[in-house]
């Protein structure tokens, strides 16, 4: 904790210390001491609640020298990476033994890029950051940037002493799958460095997409300690301090490796840009991207020292050789050589530009699953025919159309399938002109419920709300014997503040209560303005609805006042920071219900107290004082219990975004598309030592 909130605290503390015995002394006036003594009591409770969070915080980092903190937790983290990534490139059928395609790179010729001098030549670099080459690896020369495969790209990260490198390629050139390739060479790379003290000088790539990254309200620092969190499970744990991957950023232990940054919304691809570049000063970046859309970026917000590289298009006679050496499912081998042949005597034709890229010779090559022979023999007559198609777009298009039909084929006895044909076009349509109609090409489909109409989720939030509360009066009042007195709030008043409350979640939930930082401070400091503001008015309303009845209106407004502010404080500052790290189970896909649940309230739980200590309080201290301590201890009680369990949950299900939680989250799904989809795109392979014309895939003809 720095000095100065230390003294603000230990002050702040001093001062109520002083009203209590202020009070206790002077003040005769039984009712006004009171007052006093809930509004001091419910007070007390945020800076309490923050100090032991801080002081948690700090007594856990102190267990390990920092450095060897740091060096365990880039260790974690490459051990999670390795294994996510090498799963990634099974699902993607990257492995050798696939025989995929073998795919070229050469320096980016676009405007407004420079030379492969400029970045490794003499007096290159200047003004830019400078990193050392990676142990083990040889600096790049010229020479070594301007062509390349795909192997090759990791001795130009690893050997560029800008620490800035940039992939592009066009639809379907296999970007993603060059990212995934190079991270598991950068990582084996690591993993065989066997001296500690050089290992430590390798940093971990972290390959991530930039879904829920907006440039122009969170810095790429923040947003990458984010996600360290969100996507790997060692940093979800007790194990490490909170502020670990913010330390390894700084310290530059990792690096980015962005892929998708096209997918970027276009009004904010500069921003994003100036974020990355400079983020690039502290970490090693590189950046996957269309072409088109990066050097538009470029325009506006240069990236000086990047290498710029650009996949080149897949040849005609490659794409033959492929051919005729998969065993393609549903595809004669008579059948594979007719297509081979063709390419071979026609480079040039539209059969060859169609099947440039990974993507669509892939697309090919999967479309005849589930087909038998006749079937076979008529889509290859067609694509064989000079009068069926015209230009390679048509064959794209072609072979887009027979995606469906390749998913999705009629059921067979005892291999039904899930979906039909019919049903998956119209669900698909659906989404395309939604996704049109918002102008993205991602798909966050975590966030469709958005698409229905959001006047009727909020009038749920506000039924849902008022009932809730009114059942929760009920049971309060049953249980402390004043269903008829009056004492306690009571089912409509309760209904009415629970409507109020269910209306400030709808609308908090609508729009995903923005964070803000106080003046000066830090990442550590940020505030959840929606929650706070939430929890303010729903224990403020519901505080003073449950003292007024015993205790007087000017008594319900004083102390419901400080409730409000007292809670609003500490829950807007708790669902601001960090969190408790969920348990293991939580985002288990295998666990059961209660334990997700569990989870989710275990993940908000600071939230839930922020408010439920504060609601509890200065609802049960007033009544106890006026009524008895069997009386204000169990009102206090429920109250403070109903709120923990409703901010915490409401927290926790905020924490717990789909990629980490859900078991078809977008990290999963990425891979079950790519293991099961039928044109899975990822058909790159890394080859040494061929060239142009030789870069084939080995000819083994089947008998």
């Amino acid at each position: 904790m720095k000095p100065k909130r230390l003294a603000a605290l230990g002050v702040f503390v001093l001062i109520l210390a002083a009203g209590f015995w202020a009070a206790f002394t002077f003040v005769e006036n039984e009712k006004l001491l009171d007052l006093v003594v809930a509004v001091a009591g419910t007070l007390l409770v945020a800076p309490l609640l923050w100090a032991g969070r801080i002081l948690a915080e700090n007594i856990r980092s102190t267990g390990d020298e920092a450095s060897e903190l740091l060096a365990k937790a880039a260790e974690a983290l490459a051990k999670d990476a390795s294994a996510l990534y090498r799963k990634r490139q099974g699902n993607r059928r990257l492995d050798p033994t696939e025989r995929p395609v073998p795919v070229r790179w050469a320096w980016a010729h676009h405007e407004g890029v420079g030379l492969p001098e400029a970045v490794v030549g003499p007096g290159a670099g200047v003004g830019t950051p400078s990193f050392a080459v990676l142990p083990d690896a040889e600096a790049a020369s010229p020479d070594t940037l301007n062509e390349g495969e795909l192997d090759d790209l990791f001795h130009v990260y690893a050997g560029i002493q800008t620490g800035r490198m940039v992939v592009l390629g066009e639809l379907g050139a296999g970007k993603s799958a060059a990212a995934v390739l190079l991270a598991v060479k950068a990582l084996a790379h690591r993993e065989d460095i066997r001296e500690p003290a050089n290992r430590e000088q390798a940093p971990v790539p972290v390959l991530l997409t930039p879904y829920g990254w907006n440039p122009e309200r969170q810095t790429a620092q923040e947003w990458l300690a984010e996600r360290l969190v969100s996507d790997f499970k060692s940093f979800r744990g007790r194990r490490f301090d909170p502020r670990t991957p913010a330390r390894l950023i700084d310290e530059g232990r990792i690096a980015v490796f962005l892929d998708g940054f096209d997918e970027i919304d276009t009004r904010k691809r500069v921003a994003a840009l100036e974020a990355l570049h400079g983020l690039s000063r502290q970490v090693r970046v590189v950046i996957f991207s269309r072409s088109e859309e990066f050097i538009q970026a470029l325009h506006a917000q240069p990236l000086s020292g990047a290498a710029v590289l650009e996949l080149q298009p897949v040849a005609a006679e490659t794409a033959a050789d492929c051919f005729a050496d998969w065993q393609t499912a549903g595809l004669p081998p008579r059948l594979r050589e007719r297509l081979a042949e063709h390419l071979w005597a026609h480079p040039d034709g539209v059969l060859g530009q169609a099947l440039s890229t990974p993507l669509m010779l892939t697309l090919l090559r999967d479309a005849f699953r589930g087909m038998d022979a006749a079937e076979a023999t008529e889509v290859v007559d067609k694509l064989l025919s000079p009068s069926e198609f015209t230009s390679a777009e048509e064959i794209n298009d072609y072979l887009l159309d027979r995606v469906l039909p390749a998913a999705y084929p009629p059921s067979r006895p005892g291999a039904p399938t899930p979906y039909t044909r019919d049903q998956a076009e119209r669900w698909l349509r659906l989404i395309a002109a939604r996704m049109t109609a918002h102008g993205t090409p991602e798909l966050a489909w975590w966030q469709m419920h958005e698409w229905a109409s959001a006047s009727w989720r909020i009038a749920g939030g506000v039924v849902g709300g008022g009932l809730a509360a009114g059942l929760a009066a009920a049971l309060v009042s049953w249980f402390t014997d004043d269903l008829g007195e009056r004492t306690v709030i009571g089912f409509l008043p309760a209904s009415a503040v629970g409507g109020v409350l269910g209306l400030a979640t709808a609308i908090v939930t609508e729009r995903r209560a923005t964070h803000v930082n106080f003046p000066g401070g830090s990442g550590e400091t940020r505030f959840n303005l929606g929650m706070g503001l939430m929890a303010g008015l729903a224990v403020g309303s519901a505080v003073a609805l449950t003292v007024g009845p015993a205790s007087g209106p000017a008594a319900a407004a004083t102390v419901g006042l400080a409730a409000a502010l007292t809670a609003g404080t500490a829950t807007g500052r708790a669902a601001g920071g960090d969190g408790v790290p969920p348990p293991h189970f939580t985002t288990d896909p295998n666990a059961k219900p209660a334990e997700r649940f569990l989870g989710r309230l275990i993940a908000g739980i600071q939230a839930g107290l922020g408010a439920g200590i504060p609601a509890g309080l200065a609802g049960g201290i007033p009544l106890g004082l006026a009524q008895g301590l069997q009386r204000g201890l169990g009102v206090g009680l429920a109250i403070g219990f109903a709120y923990v369990l409703a901010f915490g949950l409401l927290d926790g299900f905020t924490r717990i975004t789909p990629d980490q939680d859900s078991p078809v989250g977008p990290l999963s799904v990425w891979d079950q598309d790519r293991r099961h989809g039928p044109g899975n795109g990822g058909c790159l392979r890394p080859r040494h030592g061929v060239r142009r014309r030789a870069h084939r895939c080995p000819r083994h003809r089947p008998p």
